[in-house]
């Protein structure tokens, strides 16, 4: 079938954002058979910012378009992909939606704090955005937002549901004293499935875990909030040396096989929940492949593991335009927007559940989390691997209140 011609313009890189000018490497060289003209996607993260540095998201969106270009790309056109440095910074984060609007986006991807005015710039423009790792409660209202999974604030009201699963009655929970706001929610999320919650918050610059651990000691089960790699690690020193157990511990995807291995017995048997199944089950076949094909970026310093969720949104965008382009439809942002918003079925190749664009969610003040489940991993013999054979939870009665919820289900179902 002879597809009609893309009108996608040439991608316009913004100097001040993003790779400077630079053609990424899935500009160059990556195509493959993917000939025709270049359907763009902007991948936004936070580099060069004091609260993290994400570049993994940049090249999780680059190896997907690396991939599907090796494969002829969409209908024949290689997918481009920009970057925008966010910086966690309100102004870069809006900067980054102008860019979008600069380099003719269809749509973007990645991680950023969202603001009203991000969102109104990339609306006006009628450029989705489609976040793999929502947290702000803008992204779940927001008219042009698709988020994709059930974001990472969410993920950790999961690790909640998993400790009411466990027969957890009392639980303590350690966070950064940064989100305190967060794990009051927990707390409240909690006690509507009877049970008491100690929160127990460490300051950013904390050097040493273990004064906090005397403070957890006395629940039956422990559940890691917001807390970074670095705290994540000092935490399993400081259990290992005080020999505080718990019956059950549910981490964050900081619980990592490398930091896991590094004390294995006190971390054997935690749940881990997050955004998305643990990639060694056979639906990440193909981010694993692509990762180690196209990727370069130190993975000790910025896992790829970490920025799953951007294959998932990528997935579910190249779905979008295959039909576009299958259908002769003209290929823009505009006319990719309209095509999520009619989507019954949004694809994501599997690693995700089918998403339905159209519905509305019940769970008050979330109209559009389109994903209520977690994925669930477990460390078993000192590595992170997948629970439940690699299946979803979904934890929507839970944030409507219900108790005893067990619905697991397979990806894509």
């Amino acid at each position: 079938m002879i597809m009609a011609a893309l009108t996608v313009a040439s991608t316009l890189v913004v100097a001040a954002c993003g790779n400077n000018g630079k053609p990424d490497a899935s500009d160059a060289g990556g195509a493959g058979a993917a000939k025709g003209s270049p359907i763009t996607i902007l991948a936004t993260s936070a580099v060069n910012s004091n609260l993290a540095s994400l570049p993994q998201f940049f090249d999780v969106a680059q190896a997907y378009a690396k991939a599907v270009n090796a494969k002829g790309g969409v209908g024949g056109h290689p997918l481009r992909i920009t970057t925008c440095d966010n910086q966690a910074s309100p102004n870069p984060t809006v900067a980054c939606a102008r860019q979008a609007t600069s380099d003719k986006a269809v749509a973007v991807v990645g991680f950023a704090i969202v603001s009203p005015a991000y969102l109104k710039l990339l609306s006006d423009a009628k450029i989705p955005w489609v976040p793999g790792v929502a947290r702000s409660p803008l992204e779940f209202t927001d008219s042009n937002s698709f988020p994709v999974t059930i974001g990472s604030d969410f993920s950790k009201v999961g690790g909640v549901a998993l400790a009411a699963k466990a027969g957890c009655k009392t639980v303590s929970v350690i966070t950064n004293s940064n989100f305190v706001a967060q794990a009051k929610q927990l707390r409240r999320l909690a006690k509507a499935q009877d049970i008491t919650m100690k929160i127990v918050t460490y300051p950013s610059n904390a050097s040493d875990a273990a004064p906090y651990v005397s403070q957890l000691k006395g629940s039956e089960c422990l559940l890691i909030g917001d807390t970074s790699d670095q705290f994540t690690a000092q935490l399993g020193v400081a259990l290992a040396q005080s020999g505080v157990k718990f019956d059950q511990i549910i981490g964050q995807p900081t619980l990592t096989s490398e930091l896991v291995s590094k004390n294995p017995i006190v971390w054997e048997g935690a749940l881990i929940a997050s955004t998305v199944t643990d990639k060694k089950a056979p639906e990440w076949s193909k981010f694993d492949a692509a990762v180690k094909e196209y990727v370069t970026t130190d993975q000790s310093k910025h896992p790829a593991q970490q920025a799953q969720p951007t294959w998932v949104s990528m997935a579910v965008i190249t779905n979008a335009l295959r039909e576009m382009v299958g259908q002769h439809k003209k290929v823009t942002a505009a006319g990719l927007q309209t095509e999520l918003k009619t989507t019954k079925v949004a694809d994501s190749d599997g690693t995700g559940p089918m998403l339905n664009f159209t519905q509305t969610s019940p769970v008050p003040g979330s109209p559009r989390l389109f994903a209520p489940e977690i994925g669930i991993s477990a460390v078993k013999d000192g590595a992170v691997v997948p629970a439940f054979d690699g299946q979803y939870y979904n934890i929507q009665p839970f944030l409507m209140g219900q108790k005893n919820t067990n619905m697991f289900f397979r990806p894509g179902s």
